[in-house]
Formats: C-alpha cells, sequence, structure tokens
C-alpha cells in the first residue's frame, strides 16, 4: 500500500469548451482529515467523483491507495463518496439501503450504522422521499461512516442539518478517526466548523490548485495589519507589492492583508510602526487567496 491515499499527475477534465479541472497534481496524506475547499464551481465535486469513477477523465491520472481501482477490485471496495442527497432509489426504505450497504462493503459495522440511526432517531421504516434534506444528509453520513473504507470522501455532508447534530456529527468523526484511523476528505462551505476537525487542506480555484498544506501552516499564511490611513501608506510603501494580498479602507482605518504569519518578522515591523496585528483565519485565508482583486470590483458598483 502507498503512504498516499490519492495520488493525481497532470489531472484534467473538461466538459465541452469548459476546464472543470486543469493540469491538477496532487498527493494526498494517508489517515489524515482532509478538507477540500474551493467555491462553487471549482472543481470539487467534480474531483470527487473521477476518484470512483463517475466522472470520465480527460487527461492525466488517478491512483487511489497506490493502485487503479478500477482495475483491482480490493481497491475499489476500500474507497466511498457520499453527498447530502445521494441518487438512491426514492422509494426504498432506509432499512434495505443499509443492507445494500452491508453487502457493496466488507468493512461495514451494521452495529454502529444502527447505533447511530437511534442517536439520532432516524426512521429505519420511511423512504428517502419521505425524509427531510437534513435527515437524509444524516442517513448518507451514517452509512459512509460505517462503510469504514480506507479513503471516504464527504461531498458537502451536512446540508440541512441543525448545528447542534452537525456537533454530533463532528463528535463522531473524530472519534471513529481515532478508532480506526483511515483517510478522509470533506467539502464543505462551512470551513469555520471545520477548522478543528481538519488535520489539511486543499484549496483548489477555477479548477487548479492553489495549496495543500497542513493546517498549522494554513493558520500562518496570513496577517492582518491595521491604523490610521497615514500609518499604513507609510508602511505599505515599505512593501514588496507581491507582499501585499489587499488593502481595506474603512471609517475607522485601514487595513492590509499580508503574506506571513501574525508573529514573523513583518509584523514585529508593524507593530513597531504602531499598527495592531491579528492572525487570518483559515476560513479568510481561503477567501483572500481566490478573491485577489474583486474588492475593486465590488467598489465600482457605487462608483
Amino acid at each position: 500500500m502507498s503512504d498516499y491515499s490519492i495520488q493525481t499527475k497532470n489531472l484534467q477534465k473538461r466538459y465541452g469548451k469548459k476546464q472543470a479541472l486543469e493540469n491538477l497534481d496532487l498527493a494526498l496524506h494517508g489517515d489524515q482529515i482532509i478538507g477540500l475547499i474551493g467555491a462553487n464551481g471549482s472543481g470539487k465535486t467534480t474531483f470527487f467523483k473521477m476518484c470512483v469513477g463517475l466522472e470520465s477523465i480527460t487527461g492525466g491520472t488517478i491512483r487511489i491507495l497506490g493502485g487503479d481501482p478500477w482495475k483491482d477490485m480490493s481497491i475499489r471496495s476500500e474507497i466511498i463518496y457520499s453527498m447530502h442527497d445521494l441518487p438512491v432509489v426514492p422509494t426504498e426504505k432506509l432499512k434495505n439501503i443499509l443492507q445494500y450497504y452491508e453487502i457493496a462493503y466488507p468493512h461495514f459495522d451494521r452495529e454502529f450504522a444502527d447505533k447511530m440511526m437511534d442517536l439520532f432517531g432516524l426512521p429505519r421504516k420511511k423512504s428517502c422521499k419521505q425524509l427531510s434534506q437534513g435527515t437524509k444528509s444524516l442517513f448518507h453520513f451514517i452509512c459512509a461512516m460505517a462503510a469504514r473504507c480506507q479513503v471516504t470522501l464527504l461531498d458537502e455532508p451536512f446540508i440541512g442539518i441543525d448545528i447542534e447534530k452537525r456537533k454530533m456529527a463532528y463528535e463522531i468523526l473524530l472519534r471513529d478517526y481515532m478508532e480506526h484511523p483511515r483517510t478522509f476528505v470533506i467539502s464543505s462551505h462551512n470551513l469555520a466548523e471545520l477548522d478543528g476537525v481538519l488535520s489539511e487542506m486543499v484549496l483548489i480555484h477555477q479548477g487548479k490548485l492553489v495549496f495543500y498544506e497542513d493546517m498549522d501552516t494554513v493558520r500562518e499564511m496570513l496577517c492582518r495589519v491595521s491604523g490610521s490611513a497615514e500609518k499604513i501608506t507609510a508602511f505599505a510603501d515599505g512593501l514588496f507589492r507581491e507582499q501585499i494580498i489587499q488593502r481595506e479602507t474603512g471609517e475607522l482605518g485601514d487595513a492590509l492583508i499580508l503574506h506571513g504569519s501574525a508573529g514573523g518578522d513583518l509584523a514585529v515591523s508593524a507593530k513597531q510602526a504602531g499598527l495592531e496585528i491579528e492572525a487570518v483565519s483559515p476560513e479568510d485565508v481561503c477567501v483572500y487567496l481566490t478573491t485577489m482583486g474583486k474588492e475593486k470590483q465590488l467598489g465600482a458598483l457605487w462608483d
């Protein structure tokens, strides 16, 4: 087995003239909880579906656990793709769907699935079409967790689930990950909630890789320097252009978003210049690195 859970080389996907993924090179570490982050249309779902053969590959290669899952059935049974609204037969009762999972996945823990069904109060005799969106999301999450595949791909798994149950789901994921280490790759729009769950993050934008880093590195990527417009201007004049991500202007003062840690040399210099320093959250790191230049477009709305 490879030390990497998923490896891609020059991975490409086109839909006609639209390039959904472009020369994506990744080597995702095994036994990690990895966030796959990006705006709508960035290629997250396309990537997941290509990993499990639901989308064809335009160019490049994908390897799962070091091999080709479509040639090696032992690998194919070790990867599961789940989302908030899987295309199951809408009239099929949940108890029957659980049986299908039990047949399809060799490590499926039916006892664990039943315990989660009871914990969340899911009705086994109802069909998916009778469920609310939140309940469907929970059911698909339960099936994916109980399958205990070596690679678990969760695509926006918590849509429609209320905050209390989402917290329970995060706790289940972390505890079962510790009991049964494996690779989770989770796409979500709610990175603030996932911040304490993830060990690593992949950021993609318009089908291209922005970065793949551990969460400690992401938390140290950017900092925010704020103060009066005069002090900010004077400080910015001494910087290289590539050090500045963005300048923000407000009624109470201005701010610079800079490359580097809130405890780094640049931040120390800013503090000596009488400016305030704070770290930029991983969620905002993703926003700043994928929307550079958009603030000018927004400002133009009121010109």
